[in-house]
């Protein structure tokens, strides 16, 4: 079984048997027996918390890499994460906020938000141009918030707002070829809750699905579940604590290869086909008033990303949970993929992804297909991520070393210019040498620092090289006395930018 001694970032476990304790994979893919035992989760372990000298401010999540990622076998592209620790006390919400990590588990941007949470954090099409999107709200509700689109230099374009007087809120923003936005609303409204043994002037939250018009925000096309989903189809019918009945719970929203729409309801169990131009339901797959006759392994219950592809095929983040304590608790979660047949009705179980010791995701997680026939997986409340290759081979697979997790998980490709400068920090060894830090977040161009010292800043000459090492690479320069100034450059070395001078 993998260790944990390839951890990652500037941090370290300092109990590293409490890591193990955690469940890593043998090298086990599509169609895994799970272990059947439980997967409780270990403690977070204890973390030596020194940042980066150039980023003095920052602590972002510490990556421990069970599989570290097979070189030429894992797909293109970076790792986009929004890790927060429900919880959390105020002094250490600026660990957390939309985070790119490449391979290894090094940030290449992060943008720490103090007051603020970030969810669904990934990159998008918007307009013809590469952008970067997610949820930001409060960070004591996931509801009630916008949705942001930053540009390719991290420039904020625009921030999404549902229509009629409603808020969106963190399970869905989806950007579709049309230039409209799909987002996911909670709304509260009174209902009749006799039906499911609840009172007569109760309190009910329904899904709402809006498509917005971008960039005018104008609502173009709008579902509400209870125009079409009795309360019955629940398996949720108790009161919460907020006094309503989250009957429904709307976590995802997709386009189907026809247009139509693709609903998932965690609390129904159910994914509604939804006509884009009517609103009528198309049929059930899942949960008490299933259209489909389900085959072996293809139940699922309390799902989460619902994506349908071109070939016929679903995928599917079965987390076979409710919550912590709860009934209809599988030993743990799975990423699913069903074929399902309109003909016939039936859905069949084409692959399932389950870790060799199960990870019980209660909430969250996601199933991403990529080019070359790659599977990405974010496990939700576990804090875990792996990529699986067409056999089901694990590629790679890592979690957040400190108990933060991620609503979503993606592999996506990104190309980012930030208009700020690359930073820099010195610092004397005892030698009489200098070590100078170099870093530049959120540019992903850059292959090679060059340290240039000199008595002046105005009166450099050309120093030492060295190939980009992570997010912050340390460059020793020779005895001297003056200024340093990083250059960052590119794989011809042109230089892309340079930053303010530091004092030896």
């Amino acid at each position: 079984m993998p260790g944990y001694e390839a951890l990652l970032t500037r941090r370290r476990f300092v109990a590293l048997a409490a890591a193990v304790a955690g469940g890593v994979l043998t090298g086990e893919g599509f169609g895994a027996t799970p272990a059947g035992h439980s997967a409780a989760r270990a403690a977070a372990p204890s973390l030596d918390q020194a940042g980066y000298l150039t980023q003095p401010d920052w602590a972002p999540p510490p990556i421990a890499l069970a599989t570290p990622a097979a070189p030429a076998a894992v797909a293109p592209g970076y790792i986009f994460v929004a890790p927060f620790a429900p919880g959390a006390p105020p002094d250490a919400l600026g660990r957390h906020g939309p985070l790119i990590l490449d391979d290894d588990g090094e940030p290449v941007w992060f943008l720490p938000l103090a007051t603020r949470t970030a969810m669904n954090f990934r990159a998008q099409r918007y307009r013809g141009r590469n952008v970067l999107t997610w949820y930001e709200g409060d960070n004591q509700s996931t509801y009630g918030g916008s949705c942001v689109i930053y540009d390719a230099t991290y420039r904020e374009l625009k921030r999404v707002h549902a229509g009629h007087g409603l808020d969106c809120d963190l399970h869905e923003f989806l950007i579709t070829s049309r230039d409209t936005a799909l987002v996911t609303v909670y709304n509260e409204v009174s209902a009749d809750l006799s039906s499911v043994g609840g009172p007569p002037d109760g309190r009910v939250v329904e899904g709402i699905v809006q498509e917005l018009e971008l960039p005018s925000g104008r609502v173009v096309f709008e579902w509400h579940s209870l125009d079409h989903v009795p309360l019955d189809e629940s398996f949720r019918p108790e009161v919460t604590s907020a006094g309503n009945v989250d009957y429904f719970h709307l976590n995802s929203i997709g386009v189907a290869p026809d247009g139509d729409l693709l609903v998932s309801s965690r609390h129904t169990s159910t994914v509604y086909k939804v006509g884009r131009r009517t609103g009528k339901i198309v049929w059930r797959l899942g949960g008490k008033k299933s259209d489909f006759a389900l085959g072996p392994g293809a139940a699922f219950n309390f799902q989460h990303d619902v994506r349908g592809h071109a070939d016929g095929t679903l995928t599917i983040f079965d987390n076979g949970a409710t919550d912590a304590g709860a009934g209809d608790v599988e030993p743990g979660s799975r990423a699913l993929r069903l074929q399902l047949d309109t003909r016939s009705m039936t859905a069949t179980l084409l692959a399932a992804l389950e870790p060799a010791q199960p990870r019980l995701a209660i909430a969250m997680g996601d199933v991403q297909e990529l080019p070359g026939g790659n599977v990405f997986v974010g496990w939700g409340t576990t804090g875990w991520y792996s990529e699986y290759g067409p056999d089901g081979s694990v590629l790679l697979d890592a979690r957040f070393g400190d108990g933060s997790m991620s609503y979503r998980a993606f592999r996506l490709p990104w190309a980012g210019n930030p208009t700020t400068k690359p930073a820099a920090a010195a610092r004397a060894n005892a030698d009489g040498t200098s070590t100078v830090h170099a870093s530049w977040n959120g540019a992903t161009g850059v292959t090679h620092w060059q340290v240039r010292t000199g008595p002046a800043p105005t009166r450099l000459t050309t120093g030492t090289t060295a190939a980009r090492s992570g997010f912050e690479t340390a460059i020793v320069v020779p005895a001297a006395t003056g200024y340093a100034v990083a250059y960052a450059l590119d794989a011809s070395g042109d230089e892309l930018g340079a930053s303010a001078p530091v004092a030896l």
